[in-house]
């Protein structure tokens, strides 16, 4: 299928490694130019030379007030415009409700959902007719995940966020989220660990008690998730618009 998107100009949150990074590659091999956003510059330069020339970057916290001026700023020096957003950032801190301290829950609030709004507010302008916004949240969204409270939380308030940005910015702008499951990741395999340390067990160990909830009996590679992301982004999906859509070989149980 051709998604329609040669020479067109995206940000792309989370940019310089993992889920982000996945569709960043898929965009620029069917011929899009991508904005890496991410907070390391190292590794975000390293993540733009893998991917041509073009691609280019800027280092940027979501969660930090100013984020969205210097974001807005690289945009128009490197892209001039936008036909899609990915928003996306590294996960909040794993914990249960009353372990985590008050700077941590503001945190993950400013990750999660107030720093994006502020970016999407100052990037709408720029947006040309038909573009896309495409959250990055999880499976937390439909079913809670153990001891990643802030997920479970804040990430099924982007999906309503998501429902009405997709009302409110209609029909000149597209809004979906994709909430994947267990994808083969940095940041999977630091839950693993963590998670491994408080059970006393191997991480090879909880990894494969993660897997055997997983009736695909694997974790995802991320290129999959990668060509999910860059379809919704596409106008190829020219009339999906409000969806949450489920990319984790089955895991969630959760209906609908």
């Amino acid at each position: 299928m051709d998604l329609g998107i040669e020479g067109k100009r995206f940000l792309v949150g989370g940019g310089s490694k993992g889920l982000g990074n996945a569709i960043a590659r898929v965009l620029v091999d069917e011929g899009a130019s991508v904005l890496l956003m991410s907070r390391d510059a190292n590794e975000l330069r390293d993540a733009a030379e893998r991917l041509g020339e073009r691609a280019s970057y800027v280092a940027a916290d979501m969660a930090f007030p100013g984020t969205d001026a210097t974001v807005k700023g690289a945009v128009e020096m490197h892209l001039g415009g936008l036909d899609g957003v990915l928003v996306n950032a590294g996960g909040p801190p794993p914990g249960e409700v009353f372990a985590l301290t008050d700077e941590q829950w503001l945190g993950a609030y400013q990750l999660l959902i107030g720093g994006p709004i502020r970016l999407l507010r100052a990037l709408m302008p720029m947006m040309n007719d038909g573009s896309a916004v495409l959250f990055i949240t999880s499976s937390s969204v439909r079913q809670p995940v153990p001891n990643l409270d802030t997920s479970n939380v804040l990430r099924p308030g982007v999906a309503a966020m998501v429902k009405v940005l997709a009302r409110e910015l209609a029909p000149r702008i597209r809004v979906n989220s994709l909430a994947p499951g267990r994808f083969d990741t940095n940041r999977v395999r630091s839950l693993d660990e963590h998670r491994a340390e408080q059970l006393g067990i191997s991480v090879d160990e909880a990894k494969a008690a993660s897997t055997r909830t997983i009736p695909m009996e694997r974790y995802g590679d991320p290129i999959e998730f990668g060509r999910t992301g860059a379809y919704l982004l596409s106008p190829a999906a020219s009339y999906v618009s409000g969806v949450t859509l489920l990319v984790d070989g089955a895991m969630t149980t959760a209906v609908p």
